[in-house]
């Protein structure tokens, strides 16, 4: 739990893209958190992300410089991303909604790079998560890149997690019944 609260900002960074636009709808919110100015709602975003970010490289820094549990960090990062999962599939519905009037046709692309700037917050919890199961030779190169790599990519990365936790969490096991006899 204390490792989740450490990576926090970066799981709360796309429910914060949410709030922005369930606030649009409620004019109480907006008037409230944004001061009815959508400009002040975006500048918060940016300043969450840059946040987040920092709290990423220091995470990542940590884990790499003090070398944690490669189970424990593949935990962390699936964790995330199965945290994250209802606010992609809400920014998802709004963005195709957007797509359908010439009006709101922007306003996917902007949920589009948001998105990407999320995904890109998550990867390098996963590529931390990655870099140690190779380094604990859980993963050979190949496929220590190719995890880093889908580490970037919606949908997958989801997958990619819960595919490098179960690996991690099967060597871990193996490790143990070793050590036992």
């Amino acid at each position: 739990m204390k490792k989740l609260l450490s990576v926090s900002f970066i799981i709360l960074f796309p429910y914060s893209i949410v709030l922005l636009i369930y606030s649009l709808f409620h004019t109480t919110l907006m008037k409230y958190l944004f001061h009815n100015n959508i400009y002040i709602g975006i500048f918060y975003i940016c300043i969450f992300w840059l946040i987040s970010f920092i709290n990423a490289i220091l995470f990542c820094i940590k884990n790499i410089t003090y070398k944690k549990n490669a189970l424990e960090l593949a935990k962390i990062n699936m964790t995330i991303k199965l945290i994250q999962i209802p606010a992609y599939l809400f920014l998802f519905i709004i963005g195709i909604a957007c797509m359908f009037t010439i009006f709101t046709f922007a306003i996917s692309f902007i949920l589009l790079a948001l998105d990407c700037a999320s995904i890109f917050l998550s990867g390098l919890i996963g590529v931390s998560a990655v870099k140690q199961n190779y380094t604990d030779s859980i993963l050979s190169i190949k496929q220590a890149i190719f995890y880093s790599i889908l580490q970037f990519i919606f949908c997958i990365d989801v997958i990619c997690s819960v595919v490098l936790f179960k690996k991690s969490k099967t060597a871990n096991t193996l490790k143990n019944t070793f050590e036992k006899q």
